[in-house]
């Protein structure tokens, strides 16, 4: 008869002893509540759809009032963004880039919304993006617009918006009020012609701003009630014809026109809102005067009579005083007003 010796009971090493201290910390790591804070957690998306073999968001809105968490986008070091939208399934699939063959700036994460400023031209407005700092509504009016490297907003303008590819942007904007069917035919109308828009040098109104290069004149498109002006204006310095650089300078800024004080004259200046980059003179041998632009003030020009501001006389015989002859006409346009919203 055989006898059976009970075995002694084995003793688990170190090493399994810490792998199920450590299962036991994943198990209960996995059931307990999170701690990050709501500014950190993202949003979780969401409305994804592919349409033409493109993956594309779908957004809820453009109204900046009734945006949601999951219209949120992060475009950070992309070169391009498919967009659709919930309530307007049809039509082509709009595709938004930054500029030229750049991709968007870093930390470009926000919401497409669109902008129309009080008192804007019947015709003036356009989608933008708002750069926040996390995906709630709320951080929307804490934001920041993103730029351009001119320091202009990067925008569709309303004549961009009613091109082919971009047919689901304006049939948004009219499922949500935002815009006219008589603003948009409008634009197709006037711009179909036009080609290629760029919508920075596109002026709806005498107080717009604008990209003011210091190194050229300034080529812009003049919207009227119905068809459009070329203007080329030159708010230059006194320079001499020895030299065979017209400009010689460099810089850049944000500028406007504005209506002279005087009453009586049909005038423009240029006041300058806000220096991109330095302004320098670029010609070791420039010796005519310059004043030097300051942010904040009216450019000054320099010529035999001494100082003054740089203006536009809208009286006169240019193609620019005829262009922005009918913006200020158009101001007291009743027909044109009753265009906007």
């Amino acid at each position: 008869m055989f006898l059976l010796r009970p075995l002694a009971p084995r003793v688990l090493g170190p090493r399994f002893a810490s792998l199920t201290a450590r299962s036991a910390t994943l198990a209960y790591s996995s059931n307990a509540p999170s701690t990050l804070p709501d500014s950190e957690s993202k949003p979780r998306n969401r409305r994804l759809g592919r349409r033409d073999g493109r993956l594309q968001l779908l957004l809820s809105t453009l109204n900046p009032t009734l945006l949601q968490p999951e219209d949120y986008l992060d475009l950070s070091g992309m070169k391009q963004r498919y967009i659709g939208f919930t309530h307007v399934p049809t039509g082509p699939t709009p595709c938004i880039h930054y500029w030229g063959k750049g991709v968007f700036p870093d930390d470009c994460a926000g919401f497409l919304y669109y902008h129309r400023e009080s008192g804007a031209a019947p015709l003036e407005g356009g989608i933008r993006f708002r750069r926040t700092r996390d995906h709630r509504p709320s951080s929307f009016p804490g934001g920041h617009d993103l730029l351009l490297p001119s320091g202009a907003p990067w925008e569709l303008i309303l004549p961009q918006v009613m091109r082919p590819s971009y047919r689901r942007l304006a049939d948004q904007l009219l499922h949500e009020n935002l815009a006219t069917t008589a603003q948009l035919d409008l634009c197709h109308r006037i711009f179909t012609p036009m080609g290629r828009i760029s919508a920075p040098l596109i002026i709806f109104r005498h107080t717009q701003t604008f990209p003011f290069n210091f190194g050229g004149p300034l080529r812009l498109t003049v919207v009227g009630s119905s068809a459009l002006h070329s203007a080329t204006v030159e708010p230059s310095y006194q320079r001499s014809s020895n030299f065979d650089k017209r400009f010689p300078f460099a810089g850049s800024a944000i500028a406007r026109f504005e209506p002279s004080a005087m009453d009586g004259r049909r005038v423009l200046h240029l006041r300058i809102v806000k220096i991109i980059t330095p302004f320098v003179c670029t010609n070791d041998k420039y010796k005519a005067r310059v004043v030097q632009p300051e942010e904040g003030q009216l450019f000054i020009g320099v010529s035999r009579s001494g100082d003054r501001p740089w203006e536009l006389d809208l009286n006169g015989p240019s193609r620019a005083a005829a262009a922005f002859r009918v913006l200020w006409n158009a101001s007291d346009s009743s027909a044109l007003r009753s265009l906007a919203i």
